[in-house]
């Protein structure tokens, strides 16, 4: 393998000694230098890492070259960051399709533990878990741009968090301050200004903390798009040339252009000629500097449509019509490129959805068969046992007789148990009842009471003609009955409540996809309080395991178990927010995933939390910590029944008071 390395090393000397050229002295050193594969590896790395954003032929060219020696070395975890360097790098010049292949390897490779080890180079202040999980939060952010590169939005979001998530875990500055740039720029592009402007400011001080400023002028560019969508295009600018500054200053050509477009269009829009036509030729300039560098979001079409409209605006026809000209040919090159590869990256998703499709159907297949073996297994050692019985039966007829006589007295022990227990829950709940009702009802006796006597003097006033004091009593009457009618309704939603959770459902079961019965009702909660407050906004979020198995439910029921957490869920964020100020974010979260024999369900909310004085009531009837007329303190103990009791799981809740709440169900498989 070592040989064939060799003669393929020497068939690319041309191309190699071409990419060396461009190197600096303290590489070509290392190169030089480099006895083992290990060396050589090493020197390979640092050239790509010097291509990586001014030269992608180059980039690639050095990521091959890694690719090969740690493949040929059987270093897993570096071929695993090698292909994401390559996918990004594919991503950069169009080619999608080969991008999504590339990082689908290296998913495959990085999210398999038994390669965490199996590294060169590994850093000593981290574990190789650690090591592993910096590789898989880095493929994370390079999906999230190759979804960027192919309008998903949602997608991009998603690993983007990921990759922030992962990053936080082994608690990487500089990966949760890309993932916040990025998560930035994605929220401005989908207009949800709010939260760009949470995670701009988040990866802005997170930059300004670790002196790392290459990016710093990305984030200014940011800033300022946020600013001139508001208005404000005095910030706007400042912080445009705030970015333009730090960019020369880093070195950083790239977020250099952007700058340039976004001042060359700020101008435009100013009709100011002279300086839209002066930040347009400076991005037509910077962009032939780059060369290959088209890993970002402009081009060349970009620069002459620019120039076009600056020299329109200047009154010069010629140098106007010549670059409209030019702005047609490159947008048209670019539209042909950019469909041929979109088909082929389509094509390539498509065929690892259907896939993935084949394999989850594959799986099923051979649970089917699994289940089938086991229970034949099972009826075979039924028979066994049958025969066996009917064999000794004659010999232990008086046996039989006894246990008979002790199953009839256990039978009849047991059925005085149950009618003991149901006594004894009926007490619970007459008195509970009797508790709960007895407000409205006091209530409603004493304004009746009142009224009566009222009606008296009602009377009494009319005879004597005294119209204006007749009034005032009928007016106090009015306002009794009122209350009369509202206590009235509060007895009834009591009773109402009562029999709901008095009422039984069939208990029929059957297999169910409960990450499709969770979103369903999260839904349904949202959009139920929002009918009822349209003020009320917050954001849902859900991380469902695709690979969950379905499990044998009564969808009415846990249908109603998940729409009373998440009623509950919106319903604390909801008053957290009347009090936290604009920094707050509402969210509530749904997270399904599996767990040997289980189905796990999170229902998670960062609102007012849960007092540890009361944690242990919640599941009891009538507890409840709502105000008045907005609650029965049936809904939690009504989910415990049907967890439980209906269906053999569980229900917990871990809880910090101001900060939030998440219910835990788990139930199982079978």
């Amino acid at each position: 393998m070592r040989n064939c390395l060799k003669i393929f090393l020497l068939l690319l000397t041309p191309a190699f000694v071409n990419a060396q050229q461009q190197l600096p002295d303290s590489i070509l050193k290392s190169f030089k230098n480099a006895s083992g594969d290990s060396l050589q590896y090493l020197a390979s790395f640092q050239a790509y890492f010097y291509f990586e954003e001014t030269n992608k032929d180059s980039a690639i060219y050095y990521a091959d070259q890694t690719l090969l020696l740690a493949r040929n070395n059987n270093k897993k975890l570096q071929v695993a960051r090698i292909l994401a360097n390559k996918g990004y790098q594919l991503t950069g010049i169009g080619k999608y399709a080969e991008a999504l292949d590339n990082l689908l390897q290296a998913f495959a490779i990085a999210e398999d533990q038994r390669n965490a080890s199996n590294s060169w180079f590994t850093n000593t202040q981290r574990s190789p878990e650690q090591n592993r999980l910096l590789v898989l939060s880095l493929i994370h952010h390079m999906y999230a741009l190759l979804m960027t590169a192919t309008q998903n939005p949602k997608q991009e979001i998603f690993h983007f968090k990921e990759a922030k998530r992962i990053a936080q875990e082994i608690n990487n500055t500089q990966r949760i301050m890309l993932a916040d740039m990025n998560l930035g720029s994605a929220y401005i592009l989908t207009n949800r200004i709010d939260s760009a402007s949470f995670f701009l400011a988040e990866a802005k001080y997170l930059t300004l903390k670790s002196g790392q400023k290459k990016y710093l002028g990305y984030i200014f560019t940011n800033l300022g798009d946020i600013a001139l969508q508001k208005g404000d295009k005095i910030r706007a600018k400042q912080l445009y040339y705030e970015g333009y500054s730090v960019s020369n200053e880093q070195n950083n050509q790239i977020t250099a252009t952007r700058i340039y477009l976004r001042l060359a269009d700020f101008y435009l829009a100013q009709s100011q000629k002279d300086s839209s036509l002066y930040f347009a030729k400076k991005m037509l300039e910077t962009l032939k500097t780059l060369g290959q560098a088209t890993g970002i979001t402009i081009n060349d079409g970009v620069a002459y449509q620019k120039l076009y409209q600056s020299y329109k605006l200047g009154n010069q026809p010629d140098s106007a019509f010549k670059y409209a000209g030019l702005a047609l040919i490159a947008k048209d090159s670019i539209n042909k490129n950019r469909i041929t590869n979109l088909a082929k990256f389509q094509s390539l998703s498509l065929k690892e959805q259907l896939r993935l499709q084949e394999l989850e159907k594959q799986t099923l297949v051979t649970q089917t068969r699994i289940r089938i073996y086991v229970l034949l297994a099972g009826l075979g050692v039924f028979l066994v046992v049958a025969l066996m019985l009917y064999r000794n039966n004659r010999q232990k007829h008086k046996a039989n007789i006894i246990l008979e006589s002790t199953l009839n007295n256990l039978k009849s022990t047991q059925a005085q148990l149950v009618q003991r227990e149901k006594m004894a829950s009926l007490g619970e709940l007459t008195a509970g009842i009797a508790h709960e009702i007895q407000n409205p009802l006091n209530f409603v006796n004493n304004f009746s009471e009142v009224n009566r006597e009222m009606i008296v003097e009602l009377e009494e006033e009319l005879k004597e003609s005294n119209t204006k004091e007749a009034l005032i009593i009928a007016a106090n009457i009015k306002q009794n009955e009122e209350k009369i009618n509202h206590h009235g309704k509060r007895a009834d939603f009591i009773v109402k409540g009562m029999l709901e959770h008095s009422r039984t459902s069939t208990g029929e079961k059957e297999p169910t996809n409960v990450n499709v019965l969770a979103d369903e009702f999260l839904k349904l909660s949202y959009h139920g309080l929002r009918a009822k407050d349209k003020t009320f906004n917050a954001e849902m979020i859900s991380h469902f395991d695709e690979k969950l198995p379905k499990v044998n439910i009564a969808q009415h029921d846990i249908g109603r178990v998940l729409l009373n957490l998440f009623n509950n869920a919106f319903y604390a964020v909801n008053q957290k927010q009347k009090t936290a100020g604009v920094d707050y974010m509402p969210e509530v979260a749904v997270i399904t995933s599996s767990d040997n024999d289980h189905v796990i369900i999170k229902v998670k909310d960062n609102g007012l939390g849960i007092p540890d004085t009361i944690k242990d009531k919640i599941m009891q009837p009538f507890f409840t910590t709502k105000p008045t007329g907005e609650g029965t303190g049936l809904g939690l103990s009504l989910s415990y029944d049907i967890v439980v009791k209906g269906h053999g799981g569980n229900i917990n809740v871990e809880t910090k008071q101001g900060e939030g709440s998440e219910f835990i169900i788990t139930l199982p498989l079978s």
